[in-house]
Formats: C-alpha cells, structure tokens, sequence
C-alpha cells in the first residue's frame, strides 16, 4: 500500500471515524452505567408483575447495539487508518447499519439527539467514502457498465 500517495480527505476520514466510535462507545457507557441501575428497578417490577420482562430485552438491545457499533468503529477506524481495501467495503457497510437504525428510530418517534448526531456523523462519512481520489486508495473502483444510453 505504500506506492499509493494517502489522499488529504483521508486524514478527515479517520478521525471522523473515531469521532463515531468515541460517540457510540459514549453512549455505551453512559447507558451501561444507568441501565445497571434500571435494570435492578425493572426487575423488581416485573417480578411483581408491574412490567413486561420485554422491556428489558429491549434496553439490553439498546446497550449491546452501542457497544457493537462503538467496537466495530474502531475496528474499522483501524483498518482505513492502514490503508486495507476491506475497510473501505466494512465502512460503507456499517454507515448504512447506521442509516437504517436511525431512519427506524425516526419512523417509530423514538429518535432524540444521539440519533441527529450519529446520523450527522454518518453522512459526512459517507460522503467522504465516496470521494474518487478515496475510492481510487482503497482499490474500490465502481464498474462503470455502458447501456444503450451511453454512459
């Protein structure tokens, strides 16, 4: 990879990305320390037949989601870092995964800020991902296919 120049979006890219991860692991943290404490009261209601044991299914799916996004960031942050040609593929793959739980979270009105920002993150990478000259470093050439229209 070193006969490849590095790209000056690259540099905005990377840290953008562990910006991202940053802001989910953030989230992970901040829901891991209150959901420890929820989830005691939760339990306590559900065991009285108060509330659903749904409900903490749901906040532990919320948890884990945070953590996962968070570590795959990294992971990935790592890899464009270094110039491997999968990152770039696991990037685009994972911003979408990031779009659809926003858009759902939107749809179903359960969305607050962590949403606008994950998803503001998410588009400036994105947009950044599909730059020729990062397309170009990563060996992603798309494949221009020709019609009957021409290009």
């Amino acid at each position: 990879m070193k006969d490849a120049k590095r790209p000056r979006l690259l540099l905005i890219l990377v840290l953008l990305y562990f910006g991202q991860a940053a802001i989910y692991l953030t989230y992970f943290a901040l829901y891991g320390l209150h959901t420890k404490q929820a989830f005691l009261f939760f339990q306590s209601l559900a065991r009285q037949g108060l509330m659903h044991p749904e409900r903490l299914v749901t906040m532990w799916l919320l948890v884990g989601t945070w953590c996962v996004l968070g570590v795959a960031s990294v992971i990935i942050g790592v890899g464009l870092r270094r110039g491997r040609p999968w990152s770039w593929t696991a990037a685009l793959t994972l911003e979408g995964a990031i779009f659809a739980l926003a858009l759902g979270a939107y749809f179903n009105r359960q969305a607050n800020i962590m949403f606008y920002v994950g998803m503001a993150a998410a588009i400036a990478i994105t947009f950044l991902l599909n730059q020729r000259e990062i397309q170009i470093f990563y060996r992603a050439h798309r494949v221009i296919t020709e019609g009957q229209f021409g290009r």
